[in-house]
């Protein structure tokens, strides 16, 4: 990382290959990528798939927690961070499942037989003495003020060799913790390698809320955040309403970059006919948890509501977030399905068999503020599908703003099950309304998230952050 005490040692990915012919040379810097990995199931692992998309496999590695879970892998090499560079406080490293995962160098890049991603949010089962002490220590983790209270992050011998032996040019982050803000912060110091920070969500804004530590976690963590932010090499947002609040919070210029689409992919499944038979068929794709629980349910109740007045329409929920969904009772309204997450190879049918898609987000509470500037994975991709979409989300959403300036969406920015089942039976009863939508959509989607032209704007900052470092293929 550039700026004062940066040691000057600089391992740097070298030599050039020949330009593809009938192509323009470009320069891929080698990026590792450090703090997330490879997966089509979490909104940061598939905009990292997304954007890194095309790009050469022996320019990319990865150091994170989790294994690569796409096949074939987007990059080349992964060290699977563990006991060596995470340290607990005694005992909670003998009862917090995953504590105790082995750092692994070179880690083989097959993707796990089960997705530790999808699994994440489900609880480990225990019994007895063990699921009594796993509570307690969840409990005590919570007074404190959360796992950076009683754990640290630390880059130790083994990954500091396996990164001398990659020779980055450049380290890309979208960390979201103390702890991995001081883990890159160390690393790009020690290795003298500049950094590339992107943020997906305004967790600055909610981390480390409650707790007895929570005020010096917060404080070091601004800190320690404001200190990376100044230093970094790029500094990228997820939207433009983040770009510009955090211009102002922390005294940077921000790029802009989510998750893009594949047009040619999705304009072949695209719906052509907005015309509807029999029932009524509303899809929503995606997690269910932080800040999108009241909302969903919002949103099955106006399924529910509409169906008992006499409307024949339903409501397919697919989603990795089972147990969530479980918790909520989603599936026991009349009307609501809830299914297992499609596989992406099948999304852009799955979705253009819809009538109506929904974008829904919490009004209230620490997950609303925690999602305000973000922009969803799949928002870009519902655009591309041929079917009109309801935004139901605060009017200050970064979602709900774009939805209003771009017509993209019909958008209902007041919380209340009624005026999500009015929405609904408006967007039902005008086939002109739906058509006018999806028109707009589609336009947004070519005009602003088409995954060549974005990719290749991401290609081009990185490598400036890199400071023209890279391969010419």
């Amino acid at each position: 990382m550039r700026g004062k005490g940066a040691v000057t040692e600089r391992p740097r990915g070298g030599g050039l290959l020949q330009p593809t012919k009938g192509r323009a040379a470009v320069s891929y810097p080698k990026v590792l990528i450090v703090g997330n990995n490879f997966d089509l199931v979490s909104g940061g692992g598939i905009t990292l798939t997304n954007l890194f998309h095309g790009w050469p496999p022996d320019r990319l590695a990865v150091a994170d927690s989790h294994p690569c879970e796409v096949d074939p892998a987007p990059c080349g090499r992964q060290y699977l961070l563990g006991s060596g560079e995470l340290r607990w406080v005694a005992p909670i490293g003998f009862v917090v499942p995953g504590t105790r995962q082995r750092s692994v160098a070179d880690r083989p890049l097959s993707a796990p037989c089960v997705s530790k991603t999808a699994a994440g949010s489900a609880r480990q089962r225990s019994a007895g003495l063990a699921l009594i002490a796993r509570q307690a220590a969840h409990a005590g983790i919570d007074r404190l003020g959360g796992t950076d209270a009683v754990k640290s992050l630390a880059c130790s011998r083994g990954v500091l060799k396996w990164v001398r032996d990659v020779r980055p040019d450049l380290v890309y982050t979208q960390l979201a913790s103390l702890g991995m803000i001081r883990f890159v912060t160390q690393l790009a110091g020690r290795l003298g390698l500049p950094v590339a920070v992107h943020i997906m969500d305004d967790w600055p804004s909610v981390i480390y809320e409650q707790g007895l530590l929570a005020p010096r976690l917060r404080a070091a963590t601004d800190r320690s955040f404001r200190a990376l932010v100044a230093n970094a090499a790029a500094t990228l947002a997820i939207s433009r309403p983040m770009a510009d609040e955090y211009r102002q919070r922390y005294g940077r210029l921000w790029e802009v970059f989510h998750n893009p689409v594949d047009i040619d992919r999705w304009s072949v499944a695209r719906r052509r006919d907005r015309s509807w038979k029999g029932t009524f068929r509303i899809v929503y794709a995606g997690r269910v948890g932080l800040g999108i629980e009241s909302s969903i349910v919002d949103v099955c109740c106006a399924v529910q509501d509409l169906r008992r007045r006499g409307h024949t329409v339903c409501l397919d929920i697919f989603t990795p977030s089972a147990t969530a969904a479980g918790q909520l009772r989603l599936g026991s309204f009349d009307g609501v399905e809830v299914r297992a997450a499609v596989e992406d190879e099948r999304m852009p049918e799955t979705l253009a068999g819809a009538d109506l898609l929904v974008l829904p987000y919490d009004f209230a509470g620490k997950a609303a503020k925690f999602a305000c500037l973000s922009y969803p994975t799949k928002a870009p991709a519902y655009m591309a599908t041929g079917v009109p979409t309801l935004v139901y989300a605060p009017r200050e959403h970064a979602l709900a703003l774009d939805a209003r300036e771009k017509s993209w969406a019909y958008v209902i920015d007041a919380p209340g099950v009624d005026g999500v089942a009015r929405g609904i039976q408006r967007l039902m009863a005008h086939r002109s309304l739906r058509d006018q939508l999806v028109v707009a959509a589609v336009a947004t989607c070519e005009s602003h998230h088409d995954a060549q032209v974005v990719r290749e704007r991401f290609r081009a900052t990185l490598a400036r952050a890199a400071g023209g470092a890279g391969v010419t293929v």
